[in-house]
């Protein structure tokens, strides 16, 4: 019985000990100094997976040279809290983007807003504001 209980004991310690190891990375990878911003950026894709979503879109970098970019947002379930769906972008939507790019420079970045061609603003739930901090007020304008 002993044994038992120390088993037990040793696993919860050890599985304490594991999370924060494979706990999901935050924006540690991007230059949060400022967002790029890509104009006239067309979606090409909208994936509305777990843990994040993914926005893929082509735009024009500044040789006018077409650029194929992904991005990544907060969590699913936190950005359905404020109004994001599967459909909030779909395939050919011409769109300003607001990105935190990969420190590499790599055509990867986290997501910061999105500027619809009606002019409705909309933000992520963790880096969404200008400054790269919570978007907690004011996600959708």
């Amino acid at each position: 019985m002993k044994t038992r209980v120390l088993q037990l004991v040793l696993f919860a310690a050890l599985a304490s000990i594991e999370g924060p190891l494979f706990a999901h990375h935050g924006a540690a990878a991007y230059d949060m100094s400022k967002p790029v911003v890509l104009k006239d950026a067309v979606v090409t894709e909208f994936i509305w997976i777990n843990p994040t979503p993914l926005i893929k879109a082509d735009y024009k970098d500044e040789k006018g040279n077409v650029q194929h970019g992904t991005m990544e947002m907060g969590s699913t379930v936190s950005a359905q809290l404020i109004g994001w769906t599967r459909t909030t972008l779909a395939y050919g939507d011409v769109v300003t983007l607001y990105v935190w790019q990969a420190k590499t420079r790599a055509l990867v970045g986290r997501f910061n807003k999105v500027v619809f061609a009606d002019g409705t603003t909309m933000r992520d739930t963790q880096t969404g504001a200008d400054d790269g901090r919570r978007a907690d007020t004011d996600v959708r304008q």
